[in-house]
């Protein structure tokens, strides 16, 4: 009796025990949307024209959310969902499993040391990691540099210092990190966008602050440029155009303006440092970064995403990931020229760097939204380690202005974090967004300044890292939130092959 007992218990253990093997060998035969029960190929072509193509859409989707959408019995989307996530390894984890997938967490390094070290060796995958930043980054110019702007049907050639001083008497002025602001958002001025075509476009702000030295250039055709000495200047060098820092501006080269949607290049002759001790002025242009001077001038105004999108393609063993990256641009703000130097200065092939690098431009926040849910395909496809959405407020807060509209655009925003905050656990990816900052009036001591998004942003990103300018190229990083990862700060450079360790 004792010998069947023990017997029939042990054929009963060894049942149990096969059951998990078997469920997790059922789940591996999934691979694609016909493995899953009950959905058919006309149900998976309903799917895909649903938007939902591969198992990890399916995975994410409510049960109720799917029924609806493709007409399918409610207790069917249920079993769909449940086998989806078995495939893909979605369920309750032990602390240890977690400790064991935390392994597997990819990090790409910024280019800086210290700035890797402050964020526990570099950008990782599986989170969000958000870089906020202010105006005012060191790239103005003189009191007397003319601007030219429409106001209304008007055109109107003034120069800045007396432009911010009527703004400031019809609107106030205040404070801003370590200068002031005024509100310029009701004239219009002529910038660049990425493609190269002249549109029109209004500032946001007129930024001014006292520095100790600028740079004057001078050149052909009564050429004359007085900025800040990182100030970008658009040039033509080896036969392409790039942003050089005025203070790295040699004589011979040519600068180059636009008149009449014709380049013209003006030869410089001289580049002399000068001390300053005086006030200098940054149009802010939130979109395109840049704007033409009455003589033609594109005077500019994100190197940290264009930064990464070029070191995820290198080797584990150099800080990368192997991988591809995309970037979504909703401000205009990338620059082919940027990544050429970069590449060129990690001895990368630049042509193989641009072209793995997938960048789209969106136009507003549908778009937006639409071309991430487009992910799910492209990311497997295309080994893509890196997504980048510069920046992720854009186009929310120009859409959704006022107090009347703000509880629809937080909605909107944090289902838009959660497609982000998926993609990066499904695929094991890294995502990095930038975000707008704006000015908080009523704070008298601390920082006056907070990014944009409001609650919903500050508990969405693993990651949060507040961007602040310091002296010369120098950046400081804080790390303003991380549930893994100290509170510190962290000195970089900007330099013209990308970011890089300060100079002591």
């Amino acid at each position: 009796m004792v010998d069947k007992r023990m017997s029939k218990s042990t054929k009963s253990t060894d049942k149990e025990a096969d059951e998990p093997d078997a469920q997790k060998s059922e789940a591996q035969k999934i691979k694609t949307l016909t493995d899953l029960p009950g959905i058919g190929p006309a149900t998976a072509q309903k799917l895909i024209e649903a938007g939902y193509s591969t198992l990890e859409s399916i995975a994410v989707a409510s049960p109720q959310e799917l029924s609806a959408t493709i007409g399918i019995p409610l207790a069917t989307a249920q079993k769909a969902i449940k086998a989806a996530r078995e495939a893909l390894n979605i369920r309750f984890k032990t602390a240890l499993e977690l400790k064991l997938e935390r392994l597997t967490v990819g990090k790409i390094t910024t280019g800086s040391k210290a700035l890797d070290e402050l964020l526990g060796g570099g950008v990782e995958t599986r989170t969000i990691t958000e870089f906020f930043g202010e105006y005012g980054t060191g790239k103005c110019f003189v009191g007397p540099t003319l601007v030219k702007y429409y106001r209304g049907a008007e055109l109107v050639v003034n120069d800045i210092e007396s432009l911010y001083h009527e703004k400031k008497k019809t609107g106030g002025e205040s404070r801003f990190d370590g200068g002031y602001i005024v509100r310029a958002s009701d004239i219009v001025v002529e910038s660049i966008d990425a493609n190269g075509r002249i549109v029109k476009v209004s500032p946001s702000l007129i930024y001014k602050e006292k520095v100790p030295l600028i740079v004057e250039v001078k050149g052909e055709g009564n050429l004359k440029l007085e900025v800040t000495p990182r100030h970008p200047v658009l040039v033509y060098y080896g036969a392409s155009f790039i942003w050089k820092p005025a203070i790295e501006i040699k004589p011979g080269d040519n600068l180059v303006s636009i008149m009449n949607n014709e380049v013209k290049l003006q030869r410089v002759y001289r580049v002399e440092v000068k001390e300053h001790n005086d006030y200098v002025y940054d149009l802010v242009v939130p979109r395109h970064h840049n704007f033409l001077s009455p003589e033609g001038l594109v005077l500019h105004n994100t190197q940290l995403c264009h930064q990464l999108s070029v070191n995820v393609q290198l080797p584990p063993d150099k800080g990368g990931l192997n991988g591809k990256a995309v970037y979504i641009d909703s401000e205009g703000t990338f620059r082919w020229e940027r990544i050429e130097s970069m590449a060129r200065a990690l001895g990368l092939d630049v042509e193989k760097t641009m072209e793995n690098i997938l960048y789209i431009r969106a136009v507003n926040s549908d778009h937006q939204m639409a071309i991430v849910e487009e992910l799910a395909e492209i990311i497997p496809e295309q080994n893509i380690k890196l997504v980048v959405v510069d920046s992720v407020t854009g186009h929310f807060r120009a859409e959704y202005p006022g107090r009347e509209n703000l509880a629809l655009r937080q909605q909107k925003l944090n289902r838009h974090l959660h497609q982000l905050m998926r993609l990066a656990e499904i695929y094991n990816i890294a995502v990095v967004i930038t975000n707008q900052v704006m000015a908080r009036p009523d704070v008298f001591y601390g920082d006056p300044t907070q990014a944009v998004g409001g609650h919903v942003l500050y508990h969405a990103p693993g990651v949060r890292v507040q961007l602040r300018k310091s002296k010369g190229n120098k950046r400081i990083a804080r790390v303003v939130d991380a549930p893994h990862l100290p509170e510190g700060e962290a000195v970089f450079a900007i330099t013209e092959i990308g970011i890089r360790d300060a100079a002591d």
